[in-house]
């Protein structure tokens, strides 16, 4: 398989169960698919698209009425890299710019154009795929630090089973869940350490600890000095 087959595919309603050397990119044109991997639970929608890595065994099922855009991708256009970072597969939103991709696409095959066209295609667009690197239960962290979260939360985010998510996270992002909240916590701790007049109190209690004594310790346990002796630094 030297090139991507691109071509529209119809899905039976009964379950079937299989793997394949190459990566697979589904785009939705109606109907509905239900995949399910050895980490991920998920059903694809009109509103979503999902890429599957190499060698990664996969359960199916569809809608009686279904239809999508499957792309048949050669292990050797996508990097080892990117594919380490979506273990069971991974969900992106089918957003206007997936749309006129798609548009592209099935200008193609309709066309009846060669593969290189579709290969070309491709190299624009997995930049999209490789950039948009950020996992959904990061972002939520990222906008909800300050909040209390669990990992059952953050598991049912990436429709991975809880037993799994701490090791897929602690992979990715060098960290475990835990360690990566707390870095967090402490770089806004450091902002407005610098930027306001708020109290230590305050401050612990604004990036989501109770009391000071809870952001002293785990401040000194990263940046080796209090806050307060950090805020008299600067």
């Amino acid at each position: 398989m030297n090139g991507i087959n691109c071509e529209r595919r119809i899905y039976v309603d009964k379950f079937n169960t299989h793997s394949h050397s190459f990566a697979q990119l589904i785009l939705p044109l109606y109907g509905m698919l239900y995949i399910e991997t050895n980490y991920k639970e998920l059903m694809l929608d009109d509103e979503h698209l999902f890429l599957l890595p190499p060698d990664c065994e996969h359960t199916f099922k569809a809608d009686k009425r279904n239809e999508f855009l499957v792309l048949d991708i050669p292990h050797h256009m996508v990097t080892k890299h990117d594919m380490e970072k979506i273990l069971g597969g991974a969900k992106f939103l089918f957003d206007d710019k997936w749309k006129a991709i798609r548009f592209l696409l099935l200008n193609e095959i309709d066309g009846k154009k060669g593969s290189s066209s579709i290969n070309s295609l491709f190299h624009y667009f997995y930049q999209m795929i490789a950039n948009d690197n950020t996992a959904d239960s990061v972002k939520y962290i990222n906008e909800n630090f300050a909040e209390e979260i669990d990992l059952e939360t953050l598991a049912r985010i990436e429709h991975y089973n809880i037993n799994y998510y701490s090791e897929w996270f602690k992979k990715t992002m060098k960290v475990s869940p835990k360690e990566y909240i707390q870095k967090l916590r402490v770089e806004k701790a450091k902002e407005l350490l610098i930027n306001s007049d708020f109290t230590i109190l305050h401050i612990a209690q604004m990036v989501g600890y109770r009391h000071n004594s809870s952001l002293t310790r785990i401040f000194k346990e990263l940046e080796k000095i209090t806050p307060a002796e950090f805020r008299r630094r600067i």
